[in-house]
């Protein structure tokens, strides 16, 4: 089995477009996507609306005299994505399928979950020095410094280990086109096998994980280009126009066509 770079960064446009002041860092080391730092109107519990992606979130909500942490998995549709009640959020975006959790949290917590957890779990004092931090840059420093002494205690990888990676990198490779039979092939294990070891790790099968991966490429293309939905569709892989929008909607909670005029203002930041 050999790994495949993945391609799809992993978007929440709901959060650009529902938030003041957001700015992203991006940063493919160590399994992260971007970091991200945005302020909310203070003094009221604070949602946002977020979409499939098959990642993994981790949200300092910055208060004057306390830090709340949440943790977020992917989600099935739509749903309201819970920040906390503080003006200042810092985030921390992984790849899709990556994230090395702290022991005491397992991925089935998570999934279609915003859990609400001890900062200092991913490092001594991190929640605290995150706070006291000058600016993003800053923090995002201080995370990673913190989260590489996590990753060397999970330095020992298993078989189990590497096949679940060469799955999560075949289906970001081919943007979520590539079947269940098509991995057990590569991977020289039987589908049910391949499928029962991605959802040991990932609380979903592969052909969700899949399906949210071809989403959000159709998030990207959206973006990038201004070809026919027929086009679209076909670049990503869905059976056509229809099924596409049905998915989108689902995923969403809007039809395509109303998406589209809602980032047009904001198509640099998602």
């Amino acid at each position: 089995m050999q790994n495949n770079q993945r391609t799809i960064m992993p978007l929440q446009p709901y959060l650009v477009l529902q938030s003041n002041t957001y700015k992203r860092m991006e940063d493919l080391d160590l399994g992260i996507s971007h970091f991200y730092e945005f302020t909310l109107e203070e003094g009221n519990q604070h949602s946002v609306y977020s979409v499939p992606d098959g990642s993994i979130d981790l949200l300092f909500n910055i208060g004057k005299n306390e830090v709340h942490t949440y943790l977020s998995g992917t989600v099935f549709r739509a749903k309201p994505w819970e920040m906390g009640e503080d003006k200042t959020c810092f985030g921390v975006r992984f790849q899709a399928g990556e994230g090395i959790l702290p022991k005491e949290i397992s991925m089935d917590m998570l999934v279609d979950q915003d859990l609400k957890i001890d900062g200092n779990l991913f490092g001594d004092r991190l929640a605290e020095r995150i706070a006291l931090a000058k600016n993003m840059q800053e923090r995002v420093t201080i995370f990673k410094e913190a989260y590489q002494k996590l990753m060397k205690k999970n330095e020992k990888i298993s078989l189990k280990q590497n096949i679940d990676a060469y799955v999560r990198n075949r289906i970001c490779q081919r943007k979520g086109n590539v079947s269940i039979e098509d991995l057990a092939a590569e991977t020289g294990y039987s589908s049910c096998y391949v499928r029962r070891v991605f959802k040991e790790f990932h609380g979903i099968s592969p052909k969700q994980f899949a399906e949210f991966i071809r989403f959000q490429n159709l998030l990207q293309i959206i973006k990038e280009n201004k070809i026919s939905y027929e086009q679209i569709a076909l670049e990503c892989g869905y059976y056509d126009e229809p099924h596409m929008m049905k998915d989108f909607k689902c995923y969403t909670g809007v039809t395509l066509e109303h998406y589209s005029s809602m980032i047009e203002d904001k198509k640099n930041l998602i």
